[in-house]
């Protein structure tokens, strides 16, 4: 293929930074779609290669659509991820009227700052507007299937002694709704605005697996502290204990009816003291996530292996591979040993 995005000095620099505030209405998520577990394909198939190559239109023109009227807004203090071609773009921020400038995390859907060319089949152009759609429905329905399954679990257990192996509160992040900003740009002279999604999360306040795989003792990044300073597990019996405790969150939420289906330590955050019970390894990232009961058909979750054999799974020497010792993919009689440690029931 010979397309190559057009030249696009429409284009606004990405407005996510420190200091920008988005003012924000709620908003509800359309329903999940994207790849075969749900049907129909959300409003509209993605525009494919014949339809886009002829267009001509840049980025910019792509993306525009109407906007909702505003209400409060929050204010970002630093980026996680964000830029151009950065796909979905996370920030902290917090609320413009609220005096103890609470935290959280909004992980924001601008198709504007999705690459315009197919990552996979260079000199293709893509729909982002359809693939930002596609992950911010996914991941809206995702976080409102947990939450209601938490509701439903923390009301029952106010009446009848409830089994703790089924409660997922911790394992994931707290979820606080979904929402949208307008943002105004100019094309061809003339100002649109646009509506743009975004998913208010809790704000973890530790490190990722992957980073701290990356370095070993390192100032908390991502503005989260900047005298913390992150302590890696330095032992097998840590990083294993670690790595059990994230495969005990990951199935507990598949019992809730969300398989997260990414499990990988750039989605694992560890906080706290791995010693304690306040312990958490919180499993985060829900854009390829199968919902069970929003899927085409509805289903129920299936019946998933019992830990000692998840983690067993030889699979994960592909993801874990820099996280847990060499020994534990080789030495089956070791590693088991250990997994029956952690998990001494063999249940969750």
């Amino acid at each position: 293929m010979d397309w190559k995005p057009p030249a696009n000095s429409e284009k606004p620099h990405c407005p996510n930074m420190a200091g920008f505030e988005m003012a924000v209405t709620l908003h509800t998520s359309p329903p999940p779609f994207g790849g075969g577990s749900y049907r129909p394909p959300g409003a509209r198939p993605a525009d494919g290669y014949d339809k886009m190559k002829d267009a001509g239109h840049t980025q910019t023109r792509y993306c525009n659509s109407p906007a909702p009227t505003p209400r409060s807004s929050l204010v970002i203090e630093s980026v996680v991820r964000g830029g151009d071609k950065a796909g979905p773009q996370v920030v902290v921020c917090h609320w413009d009227n609220d005096p103890s400038k609470t935290r959280y995390l909004a992980k924001i859907y601008n198709p504007l700052y999705y690459v315009f060319e197919d990552t996979e089949h260079r000199g293709v152009p893509t729909d982002v507007v359809w693939h930002a759609a596609r992950d911010y429905s996914v991941e809206a329905a995702a976080y409102d299937e947990l939450k209601a399954y938490e509701t439903r679990w923390a009301a029952t257990a106010k009446r009848i002694p409830q089994d703790e192996s089924k409660n997922i509160r911790g394992c994931y992040p707290a979820y606080f709704g979904s929402f949208a900003f307008k943002l105004k740009v100019v094309v061809g002279g003339l100002s649109y605005t646009r509506t743009v999604p975004l998913l208010l999360t809790e704000y973890l306040q530790g490190p990722s697996m992957e980073q701290m795989i990356a370095i070993k003792n390192v100032k908390n990044p991502n503005g989260r502290g900047s005298n913390t300073v992150i302590e890696v597990p330095g032992t097998d019996d840590a990083r294993i204990h670690a790595f059990a405790r994230a495969a005990d969150s990951y199935l507990k939420l598949a019992m809730a009816g969300v398989m997260q289906a990414d499990l990988a330590p750039r989605n694992i955050f560890l906080l706290g003291n791995l010693n304690s019970l306040s312990f958490r390894a919180v499993i985060s990232d829900f854009n390829v996530t199968k919902v069970f009961s929003r899927m085409s058909p509805p289903r129920t979750p299936p019946k998933l292996a019992d830990p000692i054999s998840f983690c067993a799974d030889p699979g994960w020497e592909v993801n874990f591979r820099h996280w847990l010792p060499a020994w534990f993919f080789t030495n089956k009689g070791k590693r088991n040993s250990q997994l029956r440690i952690e998990f001494p029931s063999g249940k969750l």
